[in-house]
């Protein structure tokens, strides 16, 4: 009995807050904290390994708990320190959108490519409901989106509405980089605060038995007040000391942002008076301060056309910028001509990639708009070209499925349709309306197929999201 009762001491709130915390921190080191497209990350030649560190930090963190639970007695440091891991977690999102801009580019750009897909559904329902497509029009595709995001146009900036340009792109938390956030962030964020309550209830455990102690021989106040109060207090003198480092920190990267856009805008002038070297030694040094210009295409113009002026040209960066001039034109033959031959120099340039898979995609769309074209099947080899230049392109899949009906092909359409449901698993939310057309055309299949129980049994995923998740693994086996 007595050992039980022992147990049952040791099992107190601050132990079990503990514990659980350290079960969520066990998840956040096992499921991923970002995830996308493997193949797209392999063509855009990059990787998730510095978004995975946050998996070693959860792990670690574990450990910590485990520390506070069976050996370590809670003190004013290991707070800090739990409390220093807790804004690490916080900017995850600003440590990803600012240093791995490839990341952040590709994120960005399926998230953009939805939108664009769902408008265009929104926008042309009746048309792309009916298994008759002979007359349907397709959008033309956005350019890529830009990775320097936090671009300041004029002193409206330093007014109180642009604290939320300063939250959503300066510190990224936005919702195309959310898109595709993982589990593994959002538990290991839960077990910080968790572990966090759990330290502050161990200062009031410890704070509550001095305090029996001390009212044993002394009535002065009434002993629940210092128990609630004592948490409360170590909180508050932990703040005073954490907070103003903090704000500090937080301070310092909305500086340094202010001063890359002065130094970007002070690069125009020194542009337009000719200094050329100037302009490319220090747009060198800037791309290695702030990485987010490396996918900026002002920024990147600016800099090949001084670098040749000053005759010493990147030829990789030439091309990219006579593809840019023949793109703006609506010349998209040749600027793929130009942005393939930058990619072949610079095979890991992501803005050239995403651009010669734009200039790709207006080739198609013109191709199948255009109604003197009796050949819908060479917009097909257009799509399926670009799919090969950026892989899942979400409006590229969506083209080639319903170009894939005009051509009479129900079966291909089908195919595209089962890449374009397991695509949408790496989303948080996939899009409705692109999910729908997806099971409507693969039921078009079924019934050229002739199962008309397959056909109704598709037909309904189209229009029963709640069927959604259970067919995503059937297609996978």
């Amino acid at each position: 009995m007595n050992k039980l009762q022992g147990l049952l001491n040791w099992f107190n709130r601050v132990k079990i807050t503990l514990l659980t915390a350290s079960l969520f921190l066990v998840l956040g080191a096992i499921f991923p904290w970002y995830h996308l497209p493997p193949k797209a990350l392999e063509t855009f030649h990059t990787n998730l390994s510095f978004a995975n560190l946050g998996r070693l930090l959860a792990a670690m963190f574990v450990i910590l708990n485990l520390a506070f639970v069976f050996w370590l007695s809670i003190n004013r440091a290991w707070r800090l320190i739990l409390l220093t891991g807790l804004i690490t977690v916080l900017l995850f999102p600003y440590f990803v959108t600012t240093w791995s801009p490839c990341v952040a580019f590709i994120a960005s750009a399926y998230y953009n490519q939805g939108q664009a897909v769902s408008n265009h559904i929104d926008t042309n329902f009746s048309q792309v409901q009916a298994q008759w497509k002979q007359n349907i029009s397709l959008n033309q595709p956005s350019v890529p989106p830009t990775t320097f995001e936090m671009s300041i146009q004029n002193s409206l900036f330093f007014q109180m509405p642009s604290w939320k340009q300063i939250i959503l792109d300066g510190f990224g938390y936005k919702n195309s980089f959310f898109e595709f956030i993982g589990m593994g962030w959002s538990f290991s964020l839960i077990g910080m605060i968790l572990s966090l309550i759990g330290v502050y209830l161990g200062e009031q455990k410890a704070e509550e038995r001095m305090s029996r102690h001390h009212f044993q021989h002394s009535y002065s106040l009434p002993e629940v007040f210092v128990f609630e109060s004592q948490g409360i207090n170590a909180f508050m003198k932990d703040m005073n000391l954490f907070l103003p480092g903090t704000l500090l920190f937080l301070f310092l990267i909305l500086v340094s942002t202010i001063i890359v856009n002065i130094v970007n805008y002070n690069l125009d002038t020194q542009f337009a008076k000719g200094e050329y070297n100037q302009v490319v030694n220090i747009s060198k040094t800037l791309t290695l301060w702030y990485p987010p210009l490396q996918g900026d295409v002002d920024f990147l113009e600016r800099l090949g056309r001084a670098e040749f002026y000053t005759g010493k040209p990147k030829l990789a960066l030439i091309y990219f910028v006579k593809g840019l001039e023949s793109y703006r034109i609506g010349d998209f033959q040749s600027a793929e001509n130009y942005f393939q031959s930058s990619l072949d120099i610079q095979d890991n340039f992501f803005l050239a990639r995403g651009y010669l898979s734009s200039a790709n995609l207006n080739q198609g769309v013109n191709h199948l708009n255009n109604p003197n074209n009796e050949n819908p099947g060479s917009a097909v080899d257009i799509f399926e070209r670009t799919l090969q230049i950026f892989p899942f392109h979400v409006e590229a899949l969506y083209d080639l499925m319903l170009a894939s009906v005009v051509n009479g092909e129900f079966q291909k359409s089908a195919d595209v349709a089962k890449e374009i449901i397991s695509e949408q698993q790496y989303f948080q939310q996939p899009r409705i309306g692109l999910m729908g057309q997806a099971y409507l055309h693969l039921s078009w299949a079924e019934y050229n197929n002739g199962d008309f129980n397959k056909t109704w049994e598709r037909y309904r995923q189209s229009v029963d999201y709640k069927s959604w998740k259970k067919s995503l693994v059937e297609e996978q086996k």
